[in-house]
């Protein structure tokens, strides 16, 4: 036959077909050049990905940080805000954090990077959460008095919506 037929399982390996009088097809995954002092090539979709993914997991740290530094910065505000509680959440999040740094790290590794770079920028990925965990218990601190406030804006709003709205459509 002429042309490539879709890949088939013979004895559990997999084959294609190859075209007559042509160049034969590539096999297993494409090797990507090392790159050079640490960078990947600027237009390889594969450090795209790999960027995407390190910015999605920097970006995921965030609202993990923000509850953590929620959880101590409720403490005493509630009988099940405590101490051990906030601890507990923060250790929590701390373990899930490993595989998280090492989805980090192992592309970068993979990439070419040397081992404590590819080691440091998975670190740097999770600094925000600290970062977004004191300003998590700093809008703890500073959203308390104003949330009676904040409240009473909301249900106005809500009664607004239902006057202004729901009640002449009821009408209709």
């Amino acid at each position: 036959r002429c042309g490539v037929s879709p890949d088939k399982a013979e004895n559990g390996e997999l084959y294609q077909r190859r075209r007559p009088g042509g160049s034969p097809l590539p096999e297993g995954p494409p090797a990507f050049a090392a790159p050079r002092d640490g960078a990947g090539a600027a237009g390889s979709s594969s450090w795209r990905r790999m960027a995407l993914m390190i910015l999605a997991v920097t970006i995921h740290n965030i609202p993990e940080g923000l509850a953590v530094g929620v959880g101590f910065g409720a403490i005493g505000k509630s009988e099940s805000a405590t101490f051990q509680s906030a601890r507990n959440l923060a250790i929590g999040i701390g373990i899930q954090n490993f595989p998280e740094g090492l989805a980090v790290s192992l592309p970068l590794r993979g990439a070419g990077f040397s081992t404590w770079k590819a080691f440091w920028y998975g670190q740097l990925s999770g600094m925000v959460e600290p970062l977004a965990g004191v300003l998590g218990a700093f809008a703890v601190v500073l959203v308390e008095p104003l949330l009676p406030y904040a409240l009473g804006f909301a249900a106005g709003a809500m009664v607004y919506v239902v006057m202004d709205d729901i009640i002449p459509e009821a009408q209709s």
